[in-house]
């Protein structure tokens, strides 16, 4: 049996292997053609389609899928996908490169990978590396073609690009294996096999009904929970590259460090937007110390959302940046162990030391984007997210949930006035959840101007230090 099982698994990787070099041969040679002269101009849609349709392919044989329902089905219809794509596009192509056997072998070799698709649990760093470059591909197809609108796509996409270039650097030697062997290895393959049953997932469904909306509703709030699964990753490879890359002369690993610099901001963001709404659903307000990571989420947010670039001094974003990724992950750690706790209805004495210790790294946060980080020392326009009017609005409502449950005499005069101001607050943000905002832009500007207002009469009661 054991011997058997060895030789599925030596025919599969003979059988990927060939697969492999079929797909990167027909890769350059759809580049080949676009990029010749005096070509008839190719179907660039097709084309995408066609790499997506291969993408998908590698992924779920790589990801080995064989004991899930309906395998067989689906990556049969993918197939047959794949050799249409190839009719309609060359139907503009002369007789060239070998494309029939090109073609040919291609299908073959599906064929092959599809019958020989034994489970494993483990892969090589060659299998992993690809099945990383796929789930790139994937992502991005998703993120630009079929959900352009959907933030959470786009965050996909940047953390799948973002772990496979990394991956890269392990595999050509740029991070020595030893300091990533046991620590973040595993967490890629946990990663691509999480990334890849949502994918399968979403691909089914959607092949059953396109237009359920539905389903389209439930793949968002799927999404949202493998990113909060998969981000904390990312926050580790940045603590990686500020501690072991950052030093780097390679131009390769500049640019990749550009290329987190770039992206980071973003993921963390929505990371934070859903790490609060799960804290929110899971863990009990009353709970001590929730008020107090939400205060920490928030002030995270607000440098993540309105902080802008031009203000901080160049030489010091990386580290601003790797700073508020520690502290995320920190945050992060506190709500899982928090909700861990809370359902066995442990003690959580040990977590809100931890919860005070990080509130006091937070301050320290504050004076150094006062006097390192910022340009001009006033950060007081960072209070609120002047610039993204929904997350304004979110913090406006905590603000005014902080006032309602202040015991302050001066609040106690005004908190019926305060409580209708946030009831017509939760009314408005549910109305505009439902709409199109571009559709309503003169009304979402006179909303906000209102909010605005109404922030600055509560800059006004903190000023007067009436709470």
């Amino acid at each position: 049996m054991i011997y058997d099982r060895n030789v599925a698994l030596v025919f599969r990787q003979v059988s990927f292997s060939a697969f492999r070099k079929d797909v990167v041969n027909v890769v350059d040679i759809m580049e080949r053609l676009k990029n010749e002269e005096n070509q008839i101009a190719l179907d660039v849609d097709l084309i995408r389609d066609l790499i997506f349709a291969l993408a998908l392919i590698c992924a779920n044989v790589l990801l080995s899928y064989s004991d899930l329902e309906q395998f067989e089905d689906v990556m049969t219809s993918i197939r047959e996908q794949v050799k249409d794509l190839f009719q309609s596009i060359l139907v503009k192509v002369d007789s060239k490169y070998n494309m029939p056997q090109v073609i040919g072998s291609l299908l073959d070799n599906i064929d092959d990978c599809i019958s020989s698709c034994p489970h494993s649990t483990s892969m090589t760093e060659e299998e992993l590396d690809f099945l990383l470059l796929n789930l790139h591909h994937i992502s991005k197809f998703l993120a630009e073609k079929k959900f352009p609108l959907v933030t959470q796509y786009e965050i996909l996409q940047n953390v799948c690009g973002n772990v496979r270039d990394f991956h890269r650097f392990i595999v050509n030697g740029c991070i020595e294996h030893e300091s990533v062997e046991y620590v973040v290895l595993p967490q890629f393959q946990l990663m691509a096999e999480r990334v890849g049953l949502f994918l399968w997932e979403c691909h089914t469904q959607s092949e059953l009904d396109e237009d359920d909306q539905t389903d389209k509703h439930s793949h968002l709030i799927m999404l949202e929970h493998l990113l909060l699964k998969i981000v904390p990753i990312e926050l580790e490879l940045m603590h990686i590259c500020y501690t072991n890359l950052k030093s780097s002369t390679s131009a390769e690993v500049g640019r990749f460090i550009k290329q987190i610099l770039e992206t980071f901001p973003d993921i963390l963001r929505e990371y934070l937007i859903h790490l609060q709404k799960h804290m929110v659903t899971v863990i009990n307000p009353s709970i001590s110390g929730t008020r107090n990571i939400h205060v920490m989420m928030d002030f995270l947010l607000i440098i993540l959302t309105d902080m802008p670039t031009d203000l901080i001094h160049h030489d010091t974003f990386f580290d601003l940046l790797a700073r508020v990724g520690a502290l995320t992950r920190e945050v992060s750690n506190l709500i899982w162990d928090l909700e861990k706790k809370s359902m066995k209805k442990e003690s959580t004495t040990e977590t809100n030391r931890t919860t005070l210790d990080l509130l006091k790294d937070i301050e320290l946060l504050k004076e150094d984007l006062k006097y390192v980080y910022l340009k001009v020392p006033d950060s007081s326009q960072c209070c609120f997210p002047m610039s993204d009017g929904p997350l304004f609005m979110h913090l406006l409502k905590r603000h005014l949930n902080d006032l309602l449950d202040s015991n302050a005499y001066s609040i106690a005069l005004i908190k019926e006035e305060i409580g209708q101001v946030k009831q017509d607050l939760e009314f408005i943000r549910s109305f505009f959840v439902n709409f199109e905002e571009e559709l309503y832009k003169d009304l979402w500007a006179r909303v906000l101007t209102v909010a605005y207002e109404a922030k600055d009469v509560i800059d006004s009661i903190i000023d007067s230090k009436v709470v």
